[in-house]
């Protein structure tokens, strides 16, 4: 017999204290391309929108796309990287996904001078767990911890000891504790498990932050100390957040993107403060020549270049110091494309900035805005194996929570229910596997030793699947 998860929606009231409840989201993960967007909803399924040709993977349509368009009907993405000129995507099963531009060999299917036009299988592996589309090049590590590479390579950012390219995806050394990554233009960003920041590749204006404008055709320690938490690498320069949630920066700085209240290169990691005060940030992302953050109060910060609109304050001045987007306190992610923008609120309202003349932002016109603007959830078409989760609802409190937090749900009939706790990246925090579960239940997850910042609780049977977002303060 086929189980049924029914999570509960109700009112539920404890010490006189109202605790919310979570109902249907939409956007979960967003990723910013060079004039293209993807992302995927809550249902798992995979949207894209701007420029197109090959793109967006839509099977031979290859018309500009201004609203988000479903690229197929598999509802079991985990997460999506856009790139210069491809895409790359992971499923819940661990396969490896790959569609766009394949001229250098950036698709991995053994192939150059080669485009796919649908979302295509790369191989059989099904341990592959996280994905980086640069500007030609891509990264990935497997849930083995060990990282590969492939795509260009003329600067040695695949950080294979050579200039060669590659056209399959290639072991990068011998290390198995890699958990981070982020490709840029020519250089790429890593941290390994123990919080050690690593970068290889392109050096000129010292992008590496190693205090030098060498390139490195292999991956180098750049600080001496760990605890490093997040990277992101933009066109040339490149963003880190420490142990103690503050932003540094290193790179080019033409345009500000720096956010020191200069316009000076730096070849070592500088504080982002022009007023010598630093505050904490729980999200970065580095687009062509501007910078987004989020800090630890949810408010969303931009600096850099502006002239298309894509800081989202209001003008097209460019600006050397993050500036407030907005009022709003609700931000959790972020994606800078090359030069649009994207956020995603903790309601997984989606919003966008810049550059819209392919259609980038997603709201129906081919216009650019200097304001942020909403995109609209679309209505998925799913597959004919798509679980019937369109009812569920999950009660989840508190939410916001600074610990601990409850989840309700009842199980109709008898089944093995799995609960897991995942990164707003896909990672997978924490499990808990239960047998033969039946009727109402209450889960406790601790998140007492987790960043501040935007989670997934995911409840599942044999045949049955449901995701909804936590809030750590």
């Amino acid at each position: 017999m086929k189980s049924k998860l029914l999570v509960l929606v109700i009112a539920l009231v404890f010490s006189a204290t109202v605790f919310s409840q979570v109902g249907t989201i939409c956007w979960r993960e967003v990723s910013a391309g060079q004039n293209f967007t993807l992302a995927i909803k809550s249902d798992g399924t995979l949207w894209g929108w701007g420029a197109n040709g090959n793109l967006l993977g839509l099977n031979g349509n290859t018309a500009n796309q201004n609203l988000p368009i479903q690229i197929g009907t598999a509802n079991d993405w985990m997460t999506v990287s856009a790139g210069g000129n491809h895409s790359l995507a992971v499923k819940t099963n661990g396969t490896l996904w790959a569609w766009g531009s394949g001229i250098l060999g950036q698709l991995g299917n053994g192939a150059f001078n080669n485009a796919t036009w649908t979302v295509t299988q790369l191989g059989t592996a099904t341990n592959w767990l996280k994905v980086s589309a640069g500007s030609e090049f891509s990264l990935a590590i497997k849930n083995t911890g060990t990282l590969w590479s492939w795509g260009l390579n003329n600067t040695g950012q695949l950080g294979i000891g050579n200039t060669i390219n590659q056209n399959i995806p290639i072991q990068v050394g011998t290390s198995n504790t890699w958990s981070e990554i982020d490709a840029g233009n020519q250089h790429s960003l890593a941290i390994d498990n123990l919080g050690f920041v690593w970068a290889w590749g392109n050096n000129t204006f010292g992008q590496l932050g190693n205090g030098s404008n060498t390139s490195s055709l292999s991956p180098i320690q750049i600080i001496s100390f760990g605890g490093w938490t997040d990277i992101s690498a933009g066109f040339d320069h490149s963003l880190f957040i420490n142990g103690a949630q503050f932003l540094f920066s290193c790179g080019n700085n033409t345009n500000g993107q720096l956010c020191d209240g200069t316009n000076t290169a730096s070849n070592i990691l500088i504080p982002a403060t022009a007023t010598g005060a630093q505050f904490r940030y729980i999200a970065i992302s580095a687009g062509q020549t501007h910078t987004m953050a989020i800090r630890d109060d949810f408010t969303l910060w931009t600096s850099g270049f502006n002239n298309q609109g894509q800081l989202g304050l209001g003008n097209n001045t460019n600006v050397n110091a993050l500036n407030q987007v907005g009022t709003g306190t609700n931000w959790f992610a972020i994606s800078a494309g090359f030069v649009h923008s994207h956020a995603l609120e903790t309601t997984t309202d989606l919003w966008s900035t810049g550059r819209g003349l392919e259609g980038q932002l997603g709201v129906g016109s081919f216009v650019n805005s200097n304001v942020i603007v909403i995109v609209n959830c679309p209505t998925s078409a799913l597959g004919n194996n798509e679980m019937e989760t369109e009812d569920m609802k999950i009660v989840v409190y508190p939410n916001p929570t600074n610990d601990m937090v409850n989840v309700n749900y009842n199980i109709e009939n008898a089944s093995n229910v799995t609960l897991q706790l995942t990164s707003i990246q896909g990672q997978v925090i924490k499990e808990v596997k239960m047998i033969n579960v039946l009727g109402l239940q209450t889960t406790t997850v601790d998140l007492s030793n987790q960043t501040s910042g935007m989670y997934f609780i995911t409840l599942s049977t044999e045949n049955e699947s449901f995701t909804t977002k936590v809030v750590k303060r």
